[in-house]
């Protein structure tokens, strides 16, 4: 018997609940929105669907926060409203400080038992905050940081060369945005180098400036198009909540509070049953390393703007 909390059942938070009601991994779903209509919307929309031979019958009710009393995961989407021309994820810093402080107390009111996801954006500076509002267990909480960035440099990379986005091993570190970090001197294609494929395969050399501008590019494409981004997001953040469920003890890049306690950034990260097992702080070639550093600095630079404990 699991039971996870969501809270906030906007945009990302309904493709997240269409998409975890299917893994089996939860016997109830506790939601959770300021916007109580659009919460009990939502879960009547999904509870239609289990009329349904392939859905499979699960508890799915609006709640409140004493109903986390005994949850094994919360995941945290909730946000201020979200413009599609906004410059970056920091114009929400100001609006989002104050909704997750407020949901982090609320959480802790009742409980510090569930692993918690953080969603919202600026999700770095966000999963900081909710690391400082109290004193839940800080391994507990983590960001999904550049998962959905690493995701899509696998499909940049592979749609350059035709070939499955599964058979590249890369991924993306740093900040979940402008300053994210391609780490190309790790990448590989079925354990190959990329110049070893590019010769044993016959494809054209890869661009590495311009796959490395489409990663965070690409999502703002999508934000203008289609007015929001939901469905990589919800499934990056459903496959993390699965390997923390079944304590897979993945290794993943996620954001969570550094050794220092300064901000939070994402980084290969080992989780478990328990939360944050293991944080990996890499070797990184010379233009990674101050990429990374930048990455750091604008995280910085957004706390000191915007967070006052």
């Amino acid at each position: 018997m699991m039971k996870l909390g969501l809270i906030g059942v906007g945009k990302v938070g309904s493709q997240i609940l269409t998409d975890i009601q299917y893994l089996n991994l939860f016997s109830d779903i506790v939601v959770i929105d300021t916007n109580e209509a659009l919460a009990r919307g939502e879960i009547l929309d999904h509870q239609h669907a289990q009329g349904l031979k392939a859905t499979s019958h699960i508890r799915i009710n609006c709640g409140d926060y004493q109903d986390l009393v005994d949850a094994d995961v919360v995941v945290v989407t909730a946000s201020i409203a979200t413009d599609p021309n906004l410059p970056d994820r920091t114009a929400l810093t100001k609006g989002n400080v104050e909704v997750v402080t407020d949901v982090m107390n609320r959480i802790n009111a009742v409980t510090q038992q569930p692993l918690i996801v953080i969603v919202s954006n600026p999700v770095d500076t966000m999963t900081y905050v909710a690391t400082q509002v109290n004193d839940y267990p800080n391994e507990k909480i983590m960001g999904t940081g550049t998962l959905l960035e690493s995701a899509r440099f696998r499909t940049l990379i592979a749609n350059h060369y035709d070939i499955d986005p599964k058979s590249v091993e890369a991924f993306v570190i740093g900040e979940h945005g402008q300053h994210a970090v391609p780490v190309w001197s790790k990448v590989t294609i079925a354990g190959m180098l990329l110049d070893e494929f590019e010769v044993l395969s016959g494809k054209p050399q890869i661009d590495r400036k311009v796959i490395t501008q489409q990663i965070d590019k690409v999502s703002f494409d999508v934000f203008r198009d289609k007015g929001w981004t939901n469905v990589a997001i919800a499934k990056t953040t459903v496959e993390l909540v699965k390997s923390l469920v079944l304590n897979e003890k993945s290794i993943l890049p996620l954001t969570s509070l550094t050794t220092d306690g300064r901000l939070a950034i994402s980084l290969p990260t080992l989780v478990t049953r328990q939360g944050i097992g293991q944080v990996y702080n890499i070797s990184l070639d010379t233009t990674e390393f101050q990429q990374f550093e930048q990455a750091q600095a604008y995280i910085q630079k957004t706390i000191d703007t915007y967070y006052h404990k």
